[in-house]
């Protein structure tokens, strides 16, 4: 990323030295005419102009209501030329490709050069209002300019936050200077009595009316997110609503025995736990997250009740328990993290894993199935994008297709620590090196692979990032499984994992690829040519790709016969 963008959140408007506007005039009209002539089809071309425009406009010499009715104007276009850029950096691999980190630099810098703005009518304005005295027959002035710092300050506010939500988004460090832009609006708005300064936004998803010390509170709830251990959809989604969740954060001067974080407003940092507090100074604020931490604990319920039905649609059940989670003050490590000098081969993703645990072994043969092996047609479920997508692929473009999801791949490790480790990617790494994916591993001196499941993904640089494991199970069992509709019929074979309880093998579970197998289904376990009748019955773990499940077997006598089998394995 363009090392200017991490700095202009900091920088102040240069002098004023522009006496117009290159590509339009600087009336209200003339500015509405231009934008209306902008080719939106074009869209790096509108998005230069747009950007020459934003540069000018903050450096002409112009009084701040015509720069803020200004800036409104240019709002929509700015807003609509992000989204059709983003298509170029957003859901793409982990390490974005030169030209596409550009194109993502050139959006960050349309938004950055808008909150600039608005920061700048907001302080210039409360400027010449704290220092002018207001007669009794000034009070529409006093308001006017109240209502002027009042828009300027959310919409600052809210440009600052979406600048927030983008950085999170592709894993890059929190822009210098970012939060000290956040807190100097919100301590305005305190000091002049503006928290509650409320007003609609169209480019919000829902366009809830929304206060400015709740867009202040939609930072600071996204900041305590853990976005490292989110995919980006997963970000948007919360970014999103956000909106309505910041009803139930409250702030506060005073701490309280329901904190979680707090907050330096004279600090360039996002908020901290209140368990590393250390003292007390004027410029700390609290944040009380109890309310929003019972809206989650409801939405995890059997009947939530809903803020907007989006909560239901739009939150997977991972995403549900991520948050539940992250309301909670963190836990102490169980054990500390050590240096460690060295490399693991690792297969990444749920069909490698397998792949590996299975000795190498195709599906097909794993599971012993005749007609698979002998071509005829039967479905065999290969990978994620299977379970919901057509027919399997031709066999030629089938094979093809599996090559780069069974391949291991050689691992730098930075720490280790008893549940897991801080591994280092060299190089480009591939799409499928994302939070919530599976993994095998093993080290020169392991005697099998151990299974583990990437928690979180830190990048600042195009390549190399660094990512976090955690150790799911020292050993794991290679198999097949497929659900037992009512009706009798049945799904296709997917491969599912078994892996065996340390303390009682009649309580192994399973792993399966996500959203397919549900609690309550009957299923059928395969181990070669050998079929097991099971019940899932308590879901343990839910990520973004699998799923862990205990699991009965039908009847319970045959328990004795699975164990025999795995203990071959």
């Amino acid at each position: 990323m363009n090392l200017k963008i991490r700095n202009l959140a900091d920088d102040r408007l240069p002098m004023p030295h522009v006496q117009r506007l290159s590509l339009s005039g600087t009336s209200a009209d003339e500015v509405q005419q231009w934008v209306a002539n902008l080719p939106m089809l074009n869209v790096g071309d509108t998005a230069k102009q747009l950007y020459t425009t934003l540069q000018e406009l903050a450096a002409i010499d112009l009084p701040s209501t015509t720069r803020l009715e200004l800036m409104e104007l240019l709002r929509p276009a700015i807003y609509s030329i992000i989204e059709s850029l983003s298509k170029h950096y957003i859901n793409q691999n982990l390490a974005i490709n030169q030209r596409a980190g550009q194109i993502a630099a050139l959006a960050h810098e349309l938004r950055a050069y808008s909150a600039m703005i608005y920061h700048n009518i907001a302080l210039s304005t409360a400027t010449q209002y704290l220092n002018q005295h207001f007669s009794l027959f000034a009070i529409l002035k006093k308001k006017a300019m109240l209502k002027l710092i009042g828009q300027a300050t959310h919409r600052g506010l809210a440009e600052l936050f979406y600048l927030l939500s983008n950085a999170r988004t592709l894993h890059l460090s929190d822009y210098t200077g970012m939060w000290l832009g956040l807190h100097e609006l919100y301590t305005l708005a305190q000091r002049l009595d503006l928290r509650a300064f409320a007003q609609m936004d169209k480019q919000q998803t829902y366009g809830k009316k929304i206060t400015v010390e709740q867009m202040y509170l939609r930072s600071i709830f996204l900041s305590a997110c853990h976005t490292n251990k989110l995919r980006q959809a997963e970000i948007k989604k919360i970014s999103q609503l956000s909106e309505f969740w910041t009803d139930l954060v409250h702030i506060s001067p005073a701490q309280s025995d329901h904190d979680l974080l707090w907050v330096d407003t004279k600090v360039d940092a996002p908020p901290m736990y209140t368990k590393q507090l250390q003292g007390k100074n004027a410029d700390i604020f609290h944040i009380d997250v109890h309310d929003l931490l019972d809206h989650f604990q409801n939405l995890n319920g059997k009947t939530p009740k809903l803020l907007h039905p989006d909560e239901d649609a739009g939150l997977s059940t991972s995403l549900k328990l991520h948050l539940l989670e992250i309301l909670n003050p963190p836990k102490e490590r169980a054990s500390e993290r050590q240096l460690h000098d060295g490399t693991l081969t690792m297969g990444l993703g749920f069909i490698s894993t397998h792949y590996q645990l299975a000795g190498q072994c195709s599906f097909e043969e794993l599971i012993e199935i005749p007609a698979l092996l002998s071509g005829c047609s039967f479905k065999v479920m290969t990978h994620e994008s299977d379970l919901y997508d057509a027919p399997m692929l031709r066999e030629e473009a089938h094979h093809h297709a599996l090559d780069n999801y069974f391949a291991s791949h050689q691992i730098n490790i930075i720490n280790s620590s008893d549940t897991g480790y801080c591994l280092h990617w060299i190089g480009t790494p591939p799409s499928m090196l994302r939070t919530g994916e599976l993994i095998s591993l093993i080290k020169p001196d392991d005697s099998g692979w151990r299974l583990g499941l990437i928690r979180w993904v830190q990048e600042d640089r195009p390549s190399d990032p660094q990512f976090g494991i955690e150790i799911l199970s020292e050993h794991g069992i290679a198999c097949g499984a497929r659900v037992i509709m009512d009706d009798g019929n049945s799904s296709d074979y997917m491969r599912t994992l078994l892996i065996p309880n340390k303390q009682s093998q009649n309580q192994s579970t399973l792993l399966t690829p996500t959203r397919v197998f549900k609690v309550g289904h009957k299923i059928s376990i395969r181990l070669g040519h050998d079929e097991f009748l099971a019940m899932l019955t308590r879901e343990l773990v839910v990520t973004q790709s699998f799923s862990q499940f205990e699991f009965v077997l039908l009847p319970a006598e045959r328990s004795n016969e699975l164990i025999s089998k795995m203990l071959t394995h």
